[in-house]
């Protein structure tokens, strides 16, 4: 960051005018960016809330952050918060563990630690997050509560969409920064292709780093497999342009190892496409029946993979369900996780943290 950006923190100030809300987003002191520029993860939430409960700043009462979303001066503008005396909510993703991180998790997770060693209030994306982050990172004892990330169920809605394509597709969605999940997911469709020789795979947004190496790896495995007619890749999109994009598949293969809360799962759902995914991390959670979670034994220090052939027949049981399933899907994204009642919720929140 630049020194004008030190000099615009030293203008926070607090306020007793009723709830003002300033986002720790990466464009701090800026507001969020909006949903038709490109935003994925954590920072989706913080463009929802804006939108519902401004942004406030220089004058705010409550500083907002999202451990998953990142801010150079991130620790600076904490102490000043607390300096200046407005309380501080948290909202906790996942954190680092052996399996993923390996023998670097303590050291990821020191920034986790001490960002949240500032929460007046800890907003918990998922129960296993929760859990999680009292096992790796001794969250302070401080009020608590488990809210589910939210989806805009009027934008993600499946009657604004045509018929799907004639043949099975599968969606993998987000962003592959990790081999394993793009690796399982094209084996998963290789194994289909026995029962479905026509099924389709369509996968989102960035793969990982080196970005030539996994190119490399990439072309490769398609050709082995032979699958280079049968995958597209989109790249990356912007919230709006979501709903068009996923609802060119039947159903999302989520294949990321104990995934925290994935707000691409609500996504979906909402538009009425059921999921096969992993049985660990926050993703049972959200899905429910509205799809089938394929057995993996939950470990903390590796990451167990179920077969390509299990991921392929839970595909084929839900595809054969797909109607049914579908509409749970709905229903259960309207029912429990809607941006309307994740704003009421986070509005009394807010008041009760600033009465306390």
């Amino acid at each position: 960051m630049t020194i004008p950006a030190r000099l615009k923190l030293s203008m926070l100030q607090k306020t007793d005018a009723g709830v003002a809300v300033a986002y720790l987003s990466p464009h701090f002191p800026k507001p969020p960016v909006s949903r038709s520029e490109f935003v994925h993860g954590g920072a989706v939430k913080l463009t929802y809330l804006s939108e519902n409960i401004p942004h406030h700043f220089p004058s705010a009462n409550l500083l907002y952050a999202v451990s998953s979303v990142a801010h150079p001066l991130q620790i600076e503008i904490l102490k000043a918060a607390k300096h200046k005396g407005l309380k501080v909510i948290v909202n906790q993703n996942g954190v680092a563990f052996p399996a993923w991180d390996g023998t670097n998790y303590e050291v990821s997770n020191r920034s986790l630690k001490q960002l949240i060693s500032f929460a007046d209030f800890i907003i918990c994306q998922s129960r296993f997050c929760k859990d999680s982050a009292e096992r790796y990172i001794a969250p302070p004892d401080v009020p608590s509560e488990v809210i589910y990330n939210p989806v805009d169920t009027r934008l993600f809605s499946p009657d604004a969409w045509p018929a799907k394509p004639e043949a099975l597709t599968l969606l993998l969605g987000g962003n592959q920064y990790e081999k394993y999940r793009l690796e399982l997911a094209l084996q998963t469709l290789k194994a289909l292709h026995r029962e479905v020789p026509n099924a389709k795979l369509i996968v989102t947004g960035n793969l990982w780093l080196p970005r030539d190496e996994a190119e490399a790896w990439t072309k490769q495995a398609l050709h082995e497999m032979n699958l280079i007619e049968h995958v597209t890749f989109t790249g990356t999109y912007a919230q709006t342009d979501a709903p068009a994009l996923y609802s060119q598949a039947h159903l999302l293969l989520h294949t990321k190892y104990a995934d925290p809360s994935p707000g691409l799962v609500l996504e979906a759902m909402a538009l009425g496409m059921p999921v096969v995914h992993l049985d660990n991390g926050g993703v049972p959670e959200l899905v429910g029946d509205a799809g089938i979670g394929v057995h993996v034994e939950h470990d903390w220090n590796k990451i167990n993979l179920p077969s390509p052939q299990a991921m392929a027949d839970s595909v084929m049981r839900v595809y054969a369900r797909r109607e049914e399933l579908s509409q749970k899907a709905r229903q259960r994204a309207v029912d429990l996780f809607s941006l309307e009642k994740f704003v009421a919720r986070h509005k009394e929140i807010f008041e009760k943290v600033l009465n306390s």
